[in-house]
């Protein structure tokens, strides 16, 4: 699941930060853009308030020029005291002495006139002339002097205007400003005008409390007549915006919240994070949903595994699947049969093929081919005596009784010295001890040891019998060594491993010369092994298709361990 889930996460956290900071971009480009339009509109519309008093204004100056210019001069001042923010219109007139007739000392005398007001004098034909403010002054209003001449073009009156700068704030008050904004009106060094924050109304300069967003925004006005700054943070806390009135010297200026102009990322980021949240739920129940009837499935096939492997076969799984599990399901119990089958087969070719046979033929694929090899192994075989009498004196039932009680102990025996079973006849047992790596003298010493602890089983399993009223039996053991052919016997359909050849005849026709408890071996056995054998008997025989007759040697027991010698 993480590895699934990793990669659409990241791929949700790109496609989501990279949206974010393209819709960011777009926002702050976009509030540049309208807070620009919006503030040269309302420059514009300042100019043009101010603009309508000046015209008032110059034809006042203008009325001394016409008869009845009295009655002229009061009818535009009674329409100049209308004009929306002019607080009064005063006319004084002016001593003739306070100032020259060439007006030399005008400037002087137009400086004097300021009484504590924000001042701003029209200069002739110079246009205004930059503010004198007074920071002790509570009444935030624009002074405007005109001197107004006779008709010699002496000074004659004084006409002061005063407009209040707050009036000028009435275009930027009907703009559409966003939620929580606010706008000011300033010098260009930074001196409060007017403003439309209430909390402002103590200040009398741009950047005195030392608010990092107001002293950028006065360093860029110095540089150019329109900007935005941005504050610290993201979104930035407050994002400010200002324009120059092209006519003055004052500056019209925005100031927003950045929560308020980023809403709609912010929105967007709260949404996306959700839908992402969201879409990894989704995702995570879908996993789930689908991996885990996978999972326990694959559980379920992995605990059948785990029991075929400690050798239980019996394990099948539903097949209630049509996919890949499904047919996975179908294949593991297809190989479970198919391991029953098997180790039946093993099970039932081991009961009648020794199970070291066995292993070879079924580990070594060479070994099912027919034909053999020449090897010098020794041979054992064993024969009970009486037993046909013996079986006539009992029941079927009684008979197989005792053969079966007979061979498990001798097969046990046999097994524990390695000895290879090459067939059961009748009553007898053909066993060959097979000389791996040339150590034939073992091997022989093996099947001796193994024959004299057979005897020794057999006097006890007779004692046994005895006491649940059994004939006792005998046992009669002949082994020889010498070269015969191992393998596979028989045709491609049928076949038999075992050993064939004149030593396997020989070791038969041994087995015959020994009496009920006696193990008699041949000459070639016994010069292998060493002086280490107790012989109770030598004897010299004709044996029955031999023409020489033969030295064997009847063993009683074995008297000490000692090295052995090839002969």
């Amino acid at each position: 699941m993480v590895l699934l889930l990793l990669p659409v996460a990241i791929i949700l956290i790109a496609v989501g930060v990279a949206g974010f900071v393209l819709a960011r971009a777009y926002l702050l480009d976009q509030w540049a853009e309208t807070t620009r339009l919006k503030l040269e509109t309302a420059a514009h519309q300042i100019k043009m308030r101010l603009d309508e008093k000046l015209e008032l204004i110059d034809l006042a100056s203008k009325a001394e020029q016409v008869p009845n210019h009295d009655i002229v001069e009061t009818f535009l001042f009674q329409q100049l005291l209308q004009k929306d923010g002019v607080r009064f219109v005063d006319v004084e007139r002016i001593d003739p002495g306070d100032v020259s007739p060439s007006g030399k000392d005008m400037k002087d005398y137009l400086s004097d006139l300021g009484d504590g007001l924000y001042t701003m004098e029209l200069c002739g034909d110079f246009g205004f002339c930059a503010p004198i403010t007074d920071p002790n002054a509570l009444d935030r209003s624009l002074r405007i002097v005109k001197i107004l001449s006779d008709g010699t073009g002496r000074p004659a009156k004084r006409l002061v205007v005063r407009i209040a700068f707050d009036s000028f704030m009435e275009p930027i008050r009907h703009m559409t400003l966003w939620p929580g904004s606010s706008a000011c009106l300033v010098t260009s060094t930074g001196q409060l005008l007017a403003h439309t924050d209430k909390s402002m109304s103590d200040r009398r300069r741009l950047g005195e409390t030392g608010d990092e967003v107001e002293k950028q925004v006065l360093s860029e006005m110095r540089k150019k007549s329109f900007g935005t700054v941005f504050g610290k943070g993201h979104p930035p806390e407050v994002i400010a915006g200002f324009q120059k009135l092209p006519f003055l010297n004052w500056y019209i200026m925005i100031f927003s919240n950045g929560d308020v102009i980023m809403e709609p990322i912010m929105k967007f980021r709260f949404y996306y994070t959700v839908a992402g949240l969201g879409a990894l739920v989704i995702i995570l129940i879908l996993i789930e949903a689908i991996t885990s009837p996978v999972s326990k499935a694959i559980s379920a096939i992995s605990a059948a595994a785990l029991r075929v492997q400690d050798g239980d076969y019996t394990a099948k799984l539903p097949e209630d699947r049509n996919d890949e599990i499904g047919q996975l399901t179908a294949s593991f119990n297809g190989m479970v049969e198919g391991l029953q089958q098997r180790e039946l087969i093993e099970r039932t070719f081991g009961r009648y093929v020794d199970k070291t046979v066995a292993e070879e033929l079924m580990h070594n694929k060479d070994a099912l081919r027919l034909g053999g090899e020449k090897r010098t192994v020794t041979v054992m075989m064993s024969d009970l005596r009486n037993f046909t009498a013996m079986s006539e004196k009992l029941q079927p039932e009684e008979v197989i009784k005792v053969m079966n009680t007979y061979f498990a102990a001798m097969i046990q025996i046999i097994e524990k010295y390695r000895g290879i079973i090459v067939d059961f006849y009748g009553d007898s047992i053909l066993v060959f001890f097979n000389g791996v790596e040339s150590d034939v003298p073992g091997r022989a010493f093996d099947a001796v040891t193994c024959a004299l602890e057979m005897q020794t089983a057999l006097t006890k399993l007779v004692s046994e019998n005895a006491e649940k009223g059994f004939p006792p039996l005998g046992m009669g053991i002949g082994i020889h060594t010498g070269e015969v052919i191992v393998g596979n016997i028989g045709t491609e359909s049928r076949a038999k491993y075992g050993i064939v050849g004149s030593n396997v005849n020989l070791t038969d026709r041994i087995q015959a010369t020994a009496g009920s408890g006696k193990v008699v071996i041949s000459e070639p056995t016994f010069d292998i092994i060493c002086g280490s054998l107790k012989v109770s008997q030598q004897f010299k025989v004709c044996l029955k298709g031999v023409e020489e007759d033969k030295n064997l040697f009847e063993i009683e027991a074995i008297e000490k361990e000692c090295e052995l010698r090839i002969a």
